[in-house]
């Protein structure tokens, strides 16, 4: 009887056709296979459900990127500690997420094996739609046995569709030749969309499969399929040339500005200047038909949380970042200013710098409160890549934000990775991709450039009455400058640190340590002022708003009919030397030893949530220790400590709930862990099916 069930889901998954967004331009649609492809529309009806099973509640739609790919040491599932599933290493074969996704892939699987059948059936077709649609059809039934081999290693290889409870019994094939399978399937597909590129998508969006897509994905594929557990390692080499077609083809570019990427995502809308996000699984919010209504599940998205139904909508953000990935990225920690800045404007994106507050009133109408964090809040930060405020029509329980599937960005990283394994050298080239995701995050692809600055102490100057938190500049061209904290004694400086490297597009000629004379300004008595065309170094005797004349004298007091205030000559400004924080590689990070370090890093940096840590891990055989290492991270904090001898990471708080949320992962993680379960319903239905070790 339970067979028959399954079968029946199956089937009514093929014959109730409906799209995920109105850019497919579907209908639902009741059918029967023997009236149906009778036409090209009826075709791509067909189509869209193929797309379609990816944007279920148990795939894009929540379940994937909140309950599957968590539990590594990017991020976590900070709700549901006591729940058994994959998130936590306590799933079990019943464990309704891991269900739910085997069964999503599957029922895609088999939408597509149905248009494989019956392609031939629908009449005045021309070849070159035909090879179209072969095409797209025959890369999501790969993609889809590709995350079900990924996840579960040896699974079955349908490619014939399920048309009776007899068909539902088939041997798992092993991993290695679902691999093979898959590969051989997405080169065809390749060739099959040599004429469907980004550029003949009009409007331009990124739901529809292309060939630049399947080069992408063929290199993550061959990726996977080098790594652990399969180690095919002669992959590798594959994987850097269907990397590097995406990038010879020259149609893909990063976005100068990281946030945007996630705005657009965010917003439901695309970017046909860059088209970084190359592939996206798209989500609509469709008030006006709820049955129909495939929006992104709002409670459950990766986004700051707001309890309240506020104007942007709401979301019970159910993933939080972890500390190390807070603190992967550079940054300047200053313990006289109380500030932790980095140049790398990925952190603050992706690591929130603020939480929401539920406004007061009607909340509907009105915008959450913002309040920031502090600079020492490691173990309650917020995911922040994606928001609620960027999408056009927020609503309470839905979201109209597209789920990325390949980025440029990512191609990058992939051609670098593979390179490298397969040539054991650090070869200019893949110094040069990661320079660009480098130079990015640091600013220099921004017009006008914003690269930070450091400043090394160069002379100590002398007769400071306060320690300078603020430095002048001649020369150079910045649309921020940089601030500092500073030491000082006996009137001369002793120590200079960073709290922000500010933006800048040239360097300074010359740089004083302390707050620069400003025309017009008001000043307050004892304030310690530079002269900042010649360095001189003053305090202030008289409070007064500045004239248009700066102090120049060398001794004594200026006149205040004169300079407004009333500047007393104290001594001479100290000087520092800049450089810019271009970001690019440095020689330590790219030596043999150590680039594949770098990669991983990079990484995480660049993809946090996107869903990749957890299979990287896997693949680079690294799983269990690094998420160990988080669980160590909660309990003891970190060894590493600031100049001031100051732990880095504290311990979450022993009185937090999170600290046993954060923990949970590493004390249960294993190796069995490098796949999941077979779900119950599979070795129920299917007499030749097996469990995977462990399980």
């Amino acid at each position: 009887m339970k067979k028959n069930i399954i079968v029946f889901a199956l089937l009514t998954g093929i014959l109730s056709v409906s799209s995920c967004k109105e850019i497919l331009d579907t209908t639902p649609t009741k059918i029967t296979l023997e009236t149906y492809f009778t036409n090209e529309s009826e075709l791509n009806n067909m189509l869209n459900s193929v797309y379609d099973a990816m944007n279920g509640g148990n795939f894009y739609q929540a379940t994937y990127q909140t309950w599957v790919a968590q539990g590594t040491d990017e991020s976590y599932r900070r709700t549901g500690v006591t729940s058994i599933s994959a998130n936590n290493y306590k799933g079990l074969p019943n464990d309704s997420q891991i269900t739910g996704l085997w069964s999503s892939l599957y029922i895609g699987i088999n939408r597509a094996n149905t248009i494989l059948e019956n392609i031939d059936n629908v009449p005045n077709l021309t070849t070159e739609r035909k090879n179209i649609f072969l095409g797209e059809t025959k890369f999501l039934r790969a993609y889809y046995l590709f995350m079900a081999t990924s996840w579960w290693g040896d699974v079955p290889l349908r490619i014939a569709s399920v048309k009776s409870p007899n068909d539902t019994d088939i041997a798992f094939t092993p991993s290695k030749e679902v691999y093979d399978f898959v590969i051989a399937e997405m080169t065809e597909a390749e060739g099959l969309l040599s004429k469907q590129t980004p550029s003949t998508i009009v409007p331009y969006q990124n739901g529809r499969v292309t060939n630049t897509i399947v080069q992408g994905i063929l290199a993550r594929v061959c990726l996977y399929a080098a790594g652990n557990p399969v180690n095919d390692t002669k992959r590798y080499a594959e994987a850097k040339v269907w990397a590097e077609k995406v990038i010879k083809s020259g149609i893909h570019k990063l976005n100068p500005d990281y946030a945007q990427v996630f705005r657009e995502q965010s917003a439901g809308t695309y970017d046909p200047a860059y088209k970084e996000s190359m592939w996206e699984a798209e989500f609509a919010v469709d008030n006006s038909n709820p049955v129909l209504r495939e929006a992104l599940n709002a409670n459950d998205m990766i986004a700051p949380q707001i309890n309240a139904n506020t104007l942007i909508g709401k979301t019970l953000c159910s993933v939080a970042p972890t500390a190390k990935l807070y603190r992967v990225y550079p940054s300047y920690y200053n313990a006289i200013s109380l500030t932790d800045m980095s140049p790398d404007k990925r952190r603050d994106r992706n690591v929130a710098n603020f939480t929401y507050a539920a406004p007061s009133g009607s909340t509907t109408s009105t915008p959450p409160i913002i309040n920031p964090f502090t600079w020492n809040v490691w173990w309650a930060r917020w995911p922040g890549k994606w928001l609620r405020a960027d999408e056009i029509n927020p609503q309470a329980n839905g979201s109209s934000q597209n789920w990325p599937i390949l980025r440029y960005a990512d191609v990058l990283l992939m051609f670098a990775e593979a390179d490298f394994k397969a040539t054991g050298q650090v070869s200019s080239e893949s110094i040069a991709a990661i320079n660009q995701l480098r130079a990015r995050a640091y600013g220099s692809l921004t017009s006008p450039i914003k690269n930070g600055i450091e400043l090394t102490l160069a002379n100590t100057g002398s007769g400071y009455t306060i320690a300078p938190t603020a430095i002048a500049t001649i020369g150079g061209s910045s649309t921020t400058l940089a601030t500092i904290g500073t030491t000082i004694s006996a009137g001369k400086i002793t120590s200079l640190i960073m709290s922000n490297p500010g933006e800048y597009a040239s360097l300074p000629s010359t740089i004083y340590l302390g707050t620069p004379w400003v025309a017009n300004t008001a000043l307050v008595i004892n304030t310690n002022i530079v002269n900042p065309n010649n360095g001189l170094l003053y305090k202030v005797t008289t409070a007064g708003t500045t004239t248009n004349i700066p102090p120049t004298n060398t001794t004594g007091a200026s006149s205040a009919a004169s300079t407004g205030a009333v500047f007393t000559y104290i001594g001479t400004a100290a000087t520092a030397t800049a450089t810019i924080t271009t970001g690019l590689l440095k020689p330590e990070e790219i030596s043999t030893g150590a680039f594949m370090e770098t990669i991983m890093q990079e990484r995480m940096k660049e993809l946090c949530y996107e869903g990749f840590r957890r299979k990287d891990l896997i693949r680079w055989n690294i799983l269990v220790p690094k998420v160990k290492e988080i669980s160590d991270l909660a309990l003891n904090g970190s060894i590493e400590r600031f100049y001031n001898n100051t732990q880095i990471i504290p311990p979450a708080a022993t009185s937090s709930s999170l600290r046993v949320i954060i923990m949970e992962a590493g004390l249960n993680v294993s190796d069995k862990w490098v796949y999941l379960p077979i779900p119950n319903s599979e070795i129920a239905n299917n007499r030749l099916a097996k469990q995977n070790k462990g399980f």
